[in-house]
């Protein structure tokens, strides 16, 4: 065996060589557009407002009810996420999403938007989905069912695809 590898020397290193600098040369020009695709985010606090996607978003309020005392799935607690939305210039097209996001256990995790989780009822003058693309203003309130007491200060991630890469994540 060692007279073979004595033989193939210079092949196996040329193969140790080649083959991470093949994996580097076809991975870069892919590495740095995924990079400029991946959120950016932007801290925005809790009553500023931020202009957005062409809209001015206030993040109003924030609050995590307990989810027993407004009857939600057992082990559940409700955030309730109030905005202030005024469209000034909507994009042609623009997705809007809204999630909260909780890193309190050492990595991120995400819940979307639920309407009928629990008794709680967004009041009327509330509107419930998020939208981006027709000029005027109005007030935004979201629910979320989060996990009972391991969401103790979250924070609302807002994002359109008309802005992407960069998103809000407000608190």
């Amino acid at each position: 065996m060692s007279a073979w590898v004595r033989r193939n020397r210079w092949f196996l290193i040329a193969l140790g060589v080649l083959i991470p600098t093949a994996i580097v040369v076809s991975l870069v020009p892919r590495w740095f557009p995924y990079q400029e695709i991946q959120p950016q985010p932007e801290a925005v606090e809790l009553g500023e407002t931020v202009r957005y996607s062409g809209a001015d978003i206030q993040l109003t309020a924030l609050e995590v009810l307990d989810g027993a005392e407004v009857g939600a799935a057992a082990g559940a607690d409700v955030v309730v996420a109030t905005f202030a939305i005024d469209v000034v210039e909507p994009p042609e097209v623009a997705l809007c999403r809204v999630h909260i996001v909780s890193n309190e256990a050492g990595f991120e995790r995400f819940w979307d938007s639920e309407l009928f989780v629990s008794d709680y009822r967004v009041p009327d003058r509330f509107e419930q989905t998020c939208s981006l693309s027709e000029v005027g203003s109005y007030d935004l309130q979201m629910t979320f069912l989060v996990p009972r007491g391991e969401v103790l200060n979250p924070v609302v991630e807002l994002s359109s695809s008309a802005a992407l890469p960069r998103v809000l994540r407000l608190s």
